[in-house]
């Protein structure tokens, strides 16, 4: 497997991504090229900023792979939008790797490597990525929540997936003058992936402000996942 591709559809200058959940958990291993890279989740009421020329659009515009989380909204671009496809190149140590990953009994099933122009759930997305970077003893660093709830989602992730290590974390009610710690952290740290949730300053959009504090790494924001991976 020298290459994956991953179908989409585009509309209104905005590009929607439908990788199958082979490519989700071959993600870890693609992306791993000292580069920097975002999922972004959208919704049918984050459509109309997704298509503008601020800073939210040139966000969704610039991120790696853009999941449609409103079944409204993939009737939408199915209707109206054009055919799109990405393709990436797999790194040469682990072309051999993903081939057994394919054909593993995991990913046997055909609809499980088909593409479904479907919705995809968050948290289901995440799991998946988190299980893919446990097999490969990867790491994590968590940003957001309060204090108590990071606590507790540390606690369920290490619990969960006890192969992965947590490199770092910051609560999202951090001072701003905590903020040049946190990115030497981050950066020191190299984690597979960065994982951001509710409260953050500035929301979704810290990510693209403060991308370049590593060379490396997944970066992927949701606002409720520090509550759901603390049980609440």
């Amino acid at each position: 497997m020298e290459k994956v591709s991953i179908p989409g559809m585009r509309l209104d200058g905005v590009r929607l991504d439908f990788p199958s959940r082979f490519i989700i958990s071959a993600l870890p291993y693609l992306w791993d090229d000292e580069k920097n890279h975002q999922i972004c989740f959208l919704s049918s009421s984050q459509w109309s900023q997704a298509t503008k020329r601020n800073e939210f659009g040139s966000m969704i515009s610039s991120a790696d792979i853009v999941l449609p989380t409103s079944p409204s909204l993939v009737t939408k671009v199915l209707e109206r939008g054009e055919k799109s496809e990405r393709t990436w190149p797999v790194p040469f140590a682990y072309q051999f790797l993903l081939d057994a990953l394919q054909d593993a009994e995991e990913f046997s099933d055909p609809e499980t490597q088909s593409t479904e122009f479907s919705v995809y759930r968050p948290q289901s997305v995440l799991t998946q990525l988190l299980s893919a970077i446990e097999k490969r003893a990867g790491s994590v660093f968590l940003i957001g929540g309060t204090p108590i709830v990071l606590l507790k989602a540390e606690k369920n992730i290490r619990a969960t997936y006890p192969g992965i290590t947590i490199v770092g974390s910051m609560h999202g009610m951090y001072r701003r003058e905590e903020e040049g710690a946190l990115l030497l952290a981050i950066q020191k740290s190299t984690p597979n992936l960065i994982l951001a949730g509710d409260p953050l300053p500035e929301g979704e959009r810290w990510i693209p402000r403060h991308m370049s504090a590593t060379r490396s790494g997944t970066f992927v924001y949701f606002g409720s996942i520090m509550r759901w991976f603390s049980g609440r």
